[in-house]
């Protein structure tokens, strides 16, 4: 039988919205990766200072990194649209997880 909370980590924003994502593709972010190490890796629960509409937008952009990975030297990579009243935000966050 599959553990399957050894697979999913679940990201939970300042404003409570949660997001369930593989384990794979949250350690795209060095942050979300070495957290493991800690209480959230007892838990697979991960609390995030950022409220649901940024915290969405990561989980998109880190699927979307994780699924179009290997064809990044092809350069045959659809854009990522950024909301423009989000990209600030964005940026900072996404420093801060280093992705």
């Amino acid at each position: 039988m599959v553990d399957l909370e050894v697979e999913f980590v679940t990201l939970v924003s300042s404003d409570n919205f949660k997001f369930i994502i593989l384990k794979e593709v949250a350690s795209i972010s060095s942050v979300l990766r070495n957290s493991q190490g800690f209480e959230e890796g007892k838990t697979g629960r991960i609390d995030l200072d950022m409220d649901g509409d940024i915290l969405e937008c990561i989980v998109e952009y880190l699927y979307y990194h994780y699924k179009y990975k290997d064809q990044a030297e092809s350069g045959d990579v659809p854009e990522f649209n950024i909301p423009t009243h989000l990209a600030l935000e964005l940026l900072v966050k996404a420093d801060y997880l280093d992705i």
